[in-house]
């Protein structure tokens, strides 16, 4: 290396030609990018999710503390509101089934719920056993349910209206919680962990109890950062399919073959 200068070598050329010959500037130009989101540039970004039925709105969560709403239309895009309240990083945040209010979980123990259209604060709970919270979900059939993982290995289920855990809505697992997905009847739910375990649960629809059905190990000590479950209108595939992304370089799909999932 001269001053100010790089020399090119036999590597470097290899990398430029497996980028399609093109120069350092031109693969940053971001030519084709339809749009540059950066408010959350100083931190990293957990979780991007589309309102339910919605190709126009999303929100996306940021370890800087906060959430932010997005429109992609009309053009041009634009950052709806940004979410402010929770004092350490966002982990997960889930849409309410009718779009009107948003479910966040924090590194500082707390739960909040939002109201999307103006982006206040409706209630703020803390975790029942006073530790990170890293994963949450709604209950699909009832949006006054929401699930919540932390880093001491439970998963409580919470009523949102009175900022309490549901009596037998808690269980434990192996690791610390990392995802959650229900089926689509809200019957199911499954649950991964950071020792590369999923976990399936029995769903009381009438009282929000948890029982523990099936454990899987999908790869020992390896994170399970994400579950999307799914349900298929096919003869083919008429059970609900688990799409899993689990840290050992691969994506993972699943068939829930029996009714304990």
């Amino acid at each position: 290396r001269s001053p100010g200068n790089v020399v090119p070598t036999s590597v470097a050329e290899a990398s430029r030609a497996m980028a399609g010959d093109t120069t350092l500037s031109e693969n940053y130009a971001f030519a084709g990018m339809y749009h540059i989101f950066d408010q959350h540039v100083d931190q990293a970004v957990p979780k991007v999710q589309f309102a339910n039925d919605d190709r126009s709105r999303l929100a996306c969560c940021s370890l800087d503390g906060t959430l932010s709403i997005l429109q992609l239309v009309p053009t041009p895009p634009a950052v709806v509101c940004v979410l402010r309240g929770h004092s350490q990083g966002v982990t997960d945040f889930a849409w309410s089934l009718s779009n009107d209010i948003v479910v966040s979980t924090s590194l500082d123990g707390t739960m909040r719920i939002w109201a999307t259209e103006d982006g206040k604060c409706i209630r703020a709970m803390s975790d029942p056993d006073s530790s990170e919270l890293l994963c949450c979900t709604f209950q699909p059939m009832n949006n006054n349910l929401t699930v919540a993982g932390n880093s001491k290995h439970n998963i409580h289920v919470i009523n949102i209206s009175t900022g309490k855990k549901v009596k037998g809505g808690s269980s434990k697992l192996t690791g610390r919680v990392l995802s959650l997905s229900f089926d689509a009847p809200g019957r199911i739910l499954w649950a991964g962990d950071d020792r590369g375990s999923i976990f399936s649960f029995l769903f009381d629809m009438a009282t929000g109890k948890l029982t523990k059905a099936k454990r899987l190990i999908v790869s020992e000590g390896s994170l399970i950062t994400s579950i999307c479950a799914r349900s298929w209108i096919s003869r083919e595939a008429r059970d609900p399919s688990l799409l899993v992304n689990a840290c050992v370089n691969k994506l993972l799909l699943y068939r829930s073959v029996s009714r304990p999932g």
